[in-house]
């Protein structure tokens, strides 16, 4: 009994430990489609060597059903000149392709982590930004009601205000299922969390992620789409040589034999009578013993292929045209993936630099001097005041949705460059593209 309530505190405890950014982005690994990729790989790296042969067989021929005479051979049809190298070669590239497209496959299932994650930040930002909203409005009905029996009250500003509210607590609710969204799709990829916690301090700050866009290297060789583009078209072109290697079977079969001889019958002509000038003559069998020697009992045999009169050589051109459209495809993929990661970098620095106005405005209205601006000129008029607030913790909202499009089009930039596919880091967001 000890050990069991011992048993279900521990479980308890586990259960009650929230979701972090280290065990989300460590789930990985234990997602099926990496796992079906990495069975992939473990076969091609566990398949049997490669034979001298393509074909073996015995042939056993039975001359006669007299049972006297057994041929056995045993035929080779050897491998092609060269074959063997070239399926080497071959399974070589395939590794390689299917190396790289793992690496493909771990950046697609980490963004997707990565994606949820930051949405989840995303709103529990605005959550808290939309209650100081909330908290305002409330404050300026309140100061309104107090102004309902003075000359400056308008009736039109509390109805203003009341909207306002109404349309701040839409919002909220808004948020909170948003909020249960993603919590509920973070919590399907981890088994036995119940909580996340998961906030900002996983992500670089701006003055990090604009040192990472300056120094980052466009080395369009490394990003995951051009790599797997580039092992297909080595696989191709392996591919190709291996079965032009296979054309060159100009030995169709070497084999050796044994001829088994019990006995041989050996027929004559004989004349049985003779009536008058007309003989009647018959078959006479006799049994003889097989007398070679044991050398000439074995025989050897050597089949040679005429490729000039059996080949077309279209084969060879249908291999040609498809590593030149894998070649083709791969350039292209290279020069779509690198414009593409050029403009995504761009983006990000321009989004940058209007957060930077934003910013600026939010550090004037925290350090007090705008309040200080807005005091003087209203005699502390506690609605201008308000809305000085309004406008600072608006202005954070702004700031909110602009980290959110830096952060997506930056995760789409370390996707496309396959820095989601490395293995070496944990935080792939502060680690940025590899150097």
């Amino acid at each position: 009994m000890r050990f069991s309530v011992w048993g279900l505190v521990l479980s308890v405890s586990a259960f009650a430990t929230p979701l972090t950014w280290e065990k989300l982005i460590a789930s990985a690994e234990n997602d099926p489609v990496l796992q079906a990729s990495g069975k992939k790989q473990s076969a091609i790296a566990h398949r049997s060597g490669t034979k001298l042969w393509d074909d073996l067989e015995l042939e056993y021929t039975l001359d006669g059903f007299g049972f006297m005479e057994h041929d056995f051979e045993l035929k080779i049809k050897p491998k092609a000149f060269g074959e063997g190298s070239a399926d080497d070669a071959y399974w070589k590239s395939q590794a390689e392709y299917q190396r790289a497209h793992q690496n493909l496959d771990r950046a697609l299932v980490l963004y997707e982590r990565y994606e949820h994650a930051l949405r989840f930040v995303k709103w529990q930002q605005i959550l808290h930004l939309h209650l100081q909203l909330s908290q305002i409005a409330a404050d300026r009905i309140e100061v309104l009601h107090a102004q309902s029996g003075s000359e400056e009250f308008r009736l039109q500003d509390l109805v203003s205000a009341l909207e306002e509210q109404v349309s701040i607590s839409a919002k909220l609710v808004a948020d909170s299922n948003a909020i249960r969204d993603s919590k509920m799709k973070l919590l399907s990829w981890v088994e036995g969390y119940d909580e996340v916690d998961i906030d900002s301090t996983f992500l670089p700050s701006i003055e990090e992620l604009k040192k990472i866009l300056t120094e980052m290297s466009l080395n369009a060789e490394r990003y995951s789409e051009v790599a797997t583009a580039r092992a297909k078209w080595a696989v191709d072109e392996k591919r190709a040589e291996q079965e032009t290697a296979s054309d060159r079977n100009y030995i169709s079969k070497i084999g050796v034999g044994y001829k088994y001889v019990h006995g041989r019958y050996k027929y004559k002509w004989i004349t049985k009578e003779c009536s008058g000038s007309s003989c009647v003559e018959e078959w006479q069998l006799q049994r003889t013993d097989d007398d070679r020697r044991t050398q000439d009992k074995f025989y050897a045999s050597i089949a040679v292929r005429l490729p000039f009169f059996s080949n077309d050589n279209s084969g060879n051109l249908k291999r040609q045209i498809d590593v030149l459209e894998s070649e083709r495809d791969y350039q292209k993929t290279k020069r779509d993936v690198s414009q593409k990661v050029e403009r995504r970098r761009e983006e990000i620095l321009g989004l940058i630099t209007q957060r930077e106005v934003q910013q600026k405005f939010v550090e004037q209205v925290d350090q007090g001097a705008l309040f200080e601006d807005f005091a003087n000129r209203a005699g502390n008029d506690p609605l201008l005041l308000l809305r000085a607030k309004q406008s600072s913790v608006e202005s954070q909202l702004k700031i909110v949705e602009l980290d959110d499009n830096i952060f997506t089009v930056y995760l789409d930039l370390l996707f496309q460059t396959g820095s989601l596919g490395r293995t070496d880091v944990n935080n792939h967001l502060k680690a940025g593209p590899e150097k």
